[in-house]
């Protein structure tokens, strides 16, 4: 079965299969913390060759499938800085992935739908409503209750906050041109920006911060660049910009709180109790949590009281 065939087999139109989709990609997404702690190369080294090898493999299958690549100049543009700051995205995450661990790593990344609701109405050109501002202040505060224990995982915390950050702008950016490109079109582009901007920083970052020569990756490392590559990269994230037709970014980005859940179960039966946190650290991830899911379920709640008898 082509790739083609098995991104439009997962992503449909319907919109229930969507958001069933959209929750498939995130469990399995939850454990890219921990492929990337395995991976003994550093975080824009990994990212390089993640971005290489999904952009070429993406190029040959889209010669192979005959589907064209033309778009309006902006729209490439646009595309490719979406992928540049995809790169950003990326390599903070792999930090915060190799300095702190998955369920620090997936809680910090769950404020992503806290920064669409402040960074969504610039793009929109309209003012935050009073809820928007309650949840970003309530996520804050449990950002606040985590860090003020004697928090072990701070720059992992900080540094997995700042890629929510760079998240959210690229999922509002990717949802404004879902409906008028294939999505493997855009995920092409978006890999050629994250290539080159990787590739741009590359050199600087291995004279001046790694101070040392490019590692050799493992056969165990290529392995598993293959498939943050492949399965991640091209199928799941291509799969995600299809279901964004259907899904808000708001929603998207909801949907993603899940994560640590799914990577705090999962990250468990790798690494045992290192990956258990203090008090501290659930309760303000429960704040944030609730914070984030509290706005749409009152939204629901409310169109539910709207419905009274006189209108069934």
């Amino acid at each position: 079965m082509s790739l083609d065939k098995i991104i439009n087999k997962l992503a449909t139109t319907d919109n229930k299969r969507a958001y069933l989709e959209l929750h498939f990609w995130i469990l399995c997404s939850s454990t890219i913390p921990i492929i990337n702690i395995y991976i003994s190369l550093s975080s824009v080294e990994i990212v390089f060759l993640r971005t290489m090898t999904a952009f070429v493999m993406i190029f040959f299958f889209l010669m192979i499938k005959k589907i064209p690549i033309k778009v309006k100049t902006s729209h490439m543009l646009l595309l490719v800085f979406t992928g540049m700051l995809t790169s950003i995205y990326w390599v903070l995450f792999v930090i915060a992935a190799k300095t702190s661990n998955t369920s620090v790593t997936l809680v910090g990344m769950a404020t992503t739908p806290v920064w669409v609701s402040f960074v969504y109405p610039i793009f929109s050109k309209k003012r935050p409503t009073f809820n928007e501002m309650m949840t970003g202040l309530s996520a804050l505060f449990g950002v606040y209750m985590i860090f003020s224990s004697s928090f072990a995982y701070s720059e992992g915390m900080f540094t997995a906050i700042l890629a929510a950050f760079f998240a959210a702008i690229v999922t509002i950016l990717t949802s404004k041109l879902s409906r008028q490109y294939h999505y493997l079109v855009i995920t092409f582009y978006q890999m050629l920006g994250a290539f080159l901007a990787t590739a741009a920083v590359l050199p600087y970052y291995l004279k001046f911060i790694k101070q040392g020569p490019f590692s050799m990756p493992t056969p165990e490392d290529i392995l598993l660049i293959i498939v943050l590559a492949i399965v991640f990269s091209i199928i799941a994230y291509s799969s995600i910009v299809k279901v964004m037709k259907k899904i808000t970014p708001f929603s998207i980005s909801l949907a993603n709180n899940l994560a640590p859940i799914y990577g705090g179960v999962i990250a468990y039966f790798f690494f045992g109790e290192s990956e258990i946190m203090d008090l501290y650290f659930y309760g303000g991830a429960f704040i944030i949590a609730f914070a984030i899911l509290a706005m749409p379920l009152a939204r629901w709640i409310f169109k539910l009281q709207k419905i009274t008898p006189e209108k069934i």
